[in-house]
């Protein structure tokens, strides 16, 4: 799942756990939207490690993720050097296990945060492509699956994450309006670290539509959030992405 959190830059100490950075090593490059982050493969090109995408409809990953013209000029958005990269997971709530992943064929993750303190960020964007609109469905029951049965005691990652404990509240979008188009779920948690003890609150909206699922990443859920085009509120950043979504071409979302 990516999740954002508030110590990042793609290699994050603690926040990772609810940013769930999985870019871990990389360095986090600051790019106009729609450029390619030195380090990473080229939409289309082959390079060892980092599985390339292939999927001509990739490009339409970058309209609906968070760009810098979304923020206020004191925040910026972050292209980390795996953002695109196929290797790293998209979907790890609970530390669980996800066939779906197999069948992405884009990926792009982008971080927001204070200009002036790069290192801390507290919102994310995950958009994906799968092979088709039952991966994508996919991808949403096997989401549900892992949150119903996710333990009291430890999980340990199977892609190579902090064992942690991951304990659920009730879902905060009980009362937000939906998309007639849009499928949606929501999740509060706490994830607490197994070596360190340390505990951090999230929040993770998934969005699909057909063959697209989108995964938006609160590290901070309690606080104030970074405006997303002028919105401010859980609700209204998640609808802000909603309506991305719903207005992407049907020919991509159900090729």
């Amino acid at each position: 799942m990516c999740l954002v959190v508030a110590a990042l830059v793609v290699g994050f100490g603690l926040t990772t756990l609810v940013l769930n950075l999985t870019d871990k090593g990389s360095q986090s490059v600051s790019l106009a939207p729609g450029t390619i982050t030195p380090g990473t493969t080229t939409p289309g090109t082959s390079t060892p490690g980092t599985t390339p995408t292939g999927d001509p409809d990739e490009s339409v990953l970058g309209g609906i993720i968070v760009n810098q013209n979304d923020v206020p000029a004191a925040d910026t958005v972050h292209h980390p050097a795996d953002g695109i990269n196929m290797a790293a997971p998209t979907l790890d709530l609970c530390n669980g296990r996800f066939p779906s992943e197999a069948h992405r064929t884009a990926r792009r993750q982008v971080y927001v945060g204070l200009t002036a303190t790069p290192d801390d960020t507290s919102f994310s964007t995950e958009a994906v492509l799968y092979a088709s609109p039952a991966d994508g469905a996919q991808a949403m029951r096997e989401i549900q699956a892992v949150v119903a049965a996710c333990p009291a005691s430890p999980v340990v990652s199977p892609v190579g994450e902090p064992t942690v404990i991951t304990k659920f509240s009730a879902p905060p979008d009980k009362t937000w309006p939906r998309s007639p188009t849009v499928q949606r779920q929501a999740y509060a948690f706490v994830t607490t670290d197994q070596q360190s003890g340390d505990a951090e609150p999230g929040i993770a909206v998934y969005l699909r539509r057909g063959r697209v699922l989108m995964g938006l990443y609160f590290a901070q859920p309690t606080g104030a959030q970074i405006p997303i085009d002028g919105h401010s509120t859980l609700q209204q950043i998640v609808s802000v992405f909603e309506s991305r979504i719903a207005h992407l071409p049907a020919a991509v979302v159900n090729r």
